[in-house]
């Protein structure tokens, strides 16, 4: 079909367009073979985001747990906080002073 002429061209698309929404509404009604694929590919995704969702919590889980158990108030920080913060007695000894707890 020669698309030269002015009158020719609206009825060409007009032909395109039945021809599109026929072959659309003949496909949506039937449903294909790879209509199950779609499916199974979306409860594959679905499995392995619940996998990754449920390792990130236990790591989470296992990080707050670890966190809890190694508290402030073990003798170990507190040894550290005392006699090697500022002011313990590693910085009075190098200033010239008694060390903290020598009288």
């Amino acid at each position: 079909m020669n698309c030269s002429e002015a009158r020719r061209l609206p009825a060409l698309l007009g032909a395109v367009l039945r021809e599109l929404r026929r072959a659309g509404n003949s496909s949506a009604a039937r449903p294909g073979p790879g209509s199950s694929a779609g499916a199974d590919g979306s409860l594959y995704i679905l499995l392995i985001m619940i996998f990754y969702g449920c390792l990130a919590g236990a790591l989470i889980l296992a990080y707050t747990r670890s966190r809890k158990l190694e508290s402030k108030h073990d003798p170990y920080h507190l040894y550290i906080e005392r006699d090697w913060g500022p002011g313990g007695p590693v910085q009075a000894a190098e200033e010239g002073g008694p060390a903290e707890g020598q009288r």
